[in-house]
């Protein structure tokens, strides 16, 4: 009746899976509790034939019992091997499996691991679903998440946008004339002179296409940390080695790979200086500020605030401020514990002979202001005159043509009697 063992064995086993998952753990609880399920590779990218490890995990929760279907590209890979409680039927795998020591031996992280093997290039996809118990018997209401393997070499949508290439020729340029990632959300915007940048991923996310142009377009380029991204913090190096191998340059990219976005919010409500204005108004997108102050400063006051509450803000320089060139960073660290932002401020204290002729300035700029706004109150003044002349007019035309209406209404009445008076002389 059964072709084998293994087939009699995992039909057994199925039914009685279903069995407790569909009727005895219902009658104990009917609530849901949440968790992510999530597959992951340990290749993003592969050659024909090479051997693939695709994983599923679960976090957030732990389970007892759980049945699932792993989907993949039949075209792209083929199955190898996996875990004895699995049936493999066309491009879905099920699996299943309970707890037998009654949720004691509950489990989360990686629960069930296959291996394929690589046999077309493009695009193989990996998607999941299924059903996922509790150790208290509750149904874990998963949030599946899929997961991509690039097979063989394929131009990223970044290699195959148009980009003008550097012309400085320059040997010892060691700059990058733009750098551009396939993800939305790099701050701050790319400027040459800025070498430190922040991204903020989903746990979905494995890894970062990035473009990097040299404007020395003989300079080399080396990107490293971009994938395999973790959980968590990750560095991202893009260095420029100069035509003439005498410089280097490294833009690093800071990323933050978390499901939670809100403990990982390092922004800043409100950045001020007591007194002072920043040269460009606050924004979360701009990192890099200047500003002046008199000579007779001699430590800042500085308002910065987070967005979430329980970030930590850590503000150095601030103090001690030296004539000339001062820098001012302002740290946040995230309430996550490991995604921070750093904002700058390059501070110019006005030296002694700077402030008088500051002020001097600012004296000479009052008293333009003062002629300008005396100009305009004499000519607001004339103008209100002139009004006030045209209304004053404009009233007397109207109360002369009321005096002539109501002398045309007497005398058309005082007419219309002479004339009935006239009328009755006549009469009688």
């Amino acid at each position: 009746m059964f072709r084998n063992k293994k087939s009699l064995y995992f039909i057994m086993t199925y039914l009685l899976i279903y069995i407790l998952l569909n009727y005895f753990i219902p009658v104990f609880s009917s609530a849901t509790t949440r968790g992510t399920v999530f597959l992951s590779t340990n290749k993003e990218k592969v050659e024909k034939g090479e051997e693939i490890e695709i994983s599923i995990n679960l976090e957030g929760n732990k389970t007892a019992a759980f049945n699932t279907n792993l989907y993949f590209d039949e075209t792209k890979v083929e199955y190898v091997s996996g875990p004895e409680n699995i049936n493999v039927i066309g491009n879905r795998i099920l699996s299943i499996w309970y707890d037998k020591k009654g949720a004691r031996s509950a489990t989360d992280g990686e629960i069930v691991k296959y291996i394929f093997k690589a046999k077309e290039d493009g695009i193989a996809n990996f998607t999941i679903d299924g059903d996922f118990y509790s150790t208290t018997g509750q149904s874990i209401d998963a949030n599946f998440k899929s997961v991509q393997v690039q097979i063989g070499k394929q131009e990223s949508k970044l290699e195959m946008q148009i980009e003008e290439q550097g012309k400085d020729s320059n040997k010892t340029n060691a700059n990058l004339q733009s750098l551009r990632i396939d993800i939305e959300g790099l701050v701050p915007n790319f400027e040459p002179n800025i070498y430190k940048y922040y991204l903020l991923i989903p746990n979905n996310i494995q890894s970062v296409d990035i473009l990097a142009i040299t404007e020395n377009p003989n300079a080399t380029v080396n990107i490293s940390g971009n994938t395999n991204l973790k959980e968590g913090l990750n560095r991202i190096d893009v260095k420029i080695r100069s035509e003439d191998n005498t410089k280097e340059q490294i833009y690093t990219i800071e990323v933050s790979k978390t499901a939670d976005s809100e403990a990982a919010n390092a922004n800043l409500e409100t950045l001020t200086i007591e007194n002072t204005l920043l040269n460009t108004p606050f924004d979360n997108n701009i990192i890099n500020y200047t500003a002046q102050v008199p000579n007779s400063i001699e430590n800042l006051n500085i308002l910065a605030i987070p967005e979430n509450e329980n970030a930590k803000v850590q503000i150095t320089g601030k103090d001690g401020l030296k004539e000339g060139n001062n820098t001012v960073y302002i740290n946040v660290k995230a309430a996550n514990g490991f995604t921070t932002k750093e904002f700058k401020i390059d501070v110019y204290k006005r030296n002694i002979e700077e402030e008088k002729k500051y002020q001097e300035e600012q004296s000479h700029l009052q008293e333009k202001l003062d002629e300008a706004y005396e100009i305009e109150k004499t000519s607001t003044h004339v103008e209100e005159q002139e009004n006030l002349s045209n209304e004053q007019e404009n009233h007397i035309m109207i109360v002369v043509l009321a005096i002539i209406l109501v002398i045309t209404i007497i005398s058309g009445i005082s007419y219309h009697n002479l004339r009935k008076h006239q009328k009755y002389d006549i009469m009688k």
